[in-house]
């Protein structure tokens, strides 16, 4: 696909030099020099182990950054939440259970509606 706009004489040069050393991609790509985040988002099923209307203690095969903000999505009595929670806590559990959980993730819901409150009551 060829980009709208023109090519500078620079971008032909780094273009070409790209070329000879075996990359053939359109479009320049620049090196990172720094850190810099991006976000990855996977989505994994989990077993709830306890809920409230502020938080949840989940298991989980895959672990989770503290102080992460994640989406959840929870399904009660038919009714899907999806929540931001920020990841509070986490424990590793050596046994893990037959789902493959092997931790334990504490999540605090950040702005939880009311009606998530009613459908625990």
């Amino acid at each position: 696909m060829h980009s709208a706009r023109p090519r500078s004489r620079n971008d032909e040069l780094v273009l070409e030099e790209m070329r000879a050393l075996g990359d053939r991609r359109e479009q320049v790509r620049l090196e990172v020099v720094g850190t810099l985040w991006g976000t990855l988002e996977v989505n994994r099923p989990a077993r709830v182990v306890n809920v409230s209307g502020s938080g949840a203690l989940i298991a989980s095969a895959t672990p989770a950054t503290i102080d992460s903000t994640q989406m959840v999505r929870l399904t009660l009595d038919g009714r899907e939440f999806k929540l931001e929670a920020r990841v509070r806590h986490m424990r590793h559990v050596a046994d893990g259970s037959e789902d493959g959980a092997n931790y334990h993730i504490g999540l605090e819901f950040l702005g939880a509606p009311a009606a998530l409150a009613l459908a625990l009551g």
